[in-house]
């Protein structure tokens, strides 16, 4: 498990953490602050890249529910 999971961006970061939850947790973290939580490694680390897409201005795209 890499600590770091953005190549050139330490700012991200994922550490297994209990959180609430029976089993710990893979956490994600950016610069300290809770992004959010996931059962799965590679879950965590896609919430980190979709997390510095956002924050690096990319389009999100989200469902319009009716």
């Amino acid at each position: 498990m890499k600590r770091y999971p953005i190549k050139g961006d330490r700012r991200y970061t994922i550490s297994r953490e209990f959180c609430g939850y029976a089993d710990a947790r893979f956490v994600v973290r950016f610069c300290g602050d809770w992004i959010g939580q996931s059962q799965f490694y590679s879950s965590a680390v896609v919430m980190a890249v979709g997390e510095k897409a956002r924050r690096s201005g990319a389009l999100i795209i989200t469902a319009i529910e009716k």
